[in-house]
């Protein structure tokens, strides 16, 4: 029985929780635990502090990159063409003049560290950060069902009501290194009711949030379709449409 019930929730109505941008710094986070580990299990050995310090570097570096632009489509075409023609720049350069040594060497050279404790305490305040982050989601959401949007926010459970008739949802996907990193994405709602459209930036899963709202709306719609076909046939034929159970 209850198994039943929870399946008809989860076909009754769809949640959508906003994220906010924070937590496309979780390859970092992830990083910075992996690190910790390695260098709590292996303090000794040679060059792992410095491998350690390099890799955090690029990781952070890509994820400011992320967190700091929003890569649409052109960008992105244009960023992946943008590395092809350096590698083929540096390939070229490096038959003519063999400066693949010098960069060997100019690597080399870069020595950042970082000790246990430095990626111990970043990993706290990550965890620290996404686990707030996480309990702020469980006030701030919207909730879909059939006939109307509730929008729950504040931590004393205040509700905003749309209905969603003749609701129209646009769904974008602006962003090519978010959906990569979460499959995250923008969903919009233009209720006819009201002048003011409902967007909600960072929906992780995006294509299934989607899915499932179309599928809730279009069974509403074959809902109200069939029942005004069971109308029109009763009046022509005279007699009031059957009771429904």
């Amino acid at each position: 029985m209850s198994a039943k019930i929870k399946s008809s929730e989860r076909t009754d109505r769809v949640l959508i929780r906003p994220w906010p941008k924070v937590v496309f710094f979780y390859p970092t986070m992830v990083f910075c635990l992996v690190a910790w580990f390695l260098s709590s299990l292996f303090p000794k050995v040679e060059g792992l502090s410095q491998s350690l310090g390099l890799f955090f570097m690029i990781i952070f570096f890509v994820n400011l990159l992320v967190f700091a632009f929003d890569f649409n489509r052109i960008k992105s075409i244009t960023l992946i063409f943008g590395i092809i023609a350096i590698v083929f720049a540096l390939v070229w350069a490096n038959s003519q003049w063999g400066i693949w040594s010098s960069i060997q060497e100019l690597v080399n050279k870069i020595d950042i560290r970082m000790n246990t404790q430095f990626y111990g305490f970043l990993s706290f305040i990550f965890c620290l950060v996404f686990a707030m982050v996480f309990l702020n989601t469980r006030f701030n959401y919207y909730e879909i069902n059939r006939n109307e949007i509730l929008h729950h926010h504040g931590y004393l459970g205040d509700i905003n009501r749309t209905p969603t008739t003749a609701m129209r949802m646009q769904k974008e996907i602006y962003d090519l290194m978010e959906y990569a990193l979460l499959r995250s994405g923008r969903l919009i709602f233009y209720p006819a009711t009201s002048r003011e459209a409902i967007v909600i930036d960072n929906v992780l899963k995006v294509n299934q949030i989607e899915d499932r709202i179309k599928k809730l709306l279009s069974s509403v719609s074959v809902a109200v379709h069939n029942s005004s076909s069971t109308e029109v046939a009763g009046g022509e034929e005279g007699s009031p449409p059957p009771p429904q159970i």
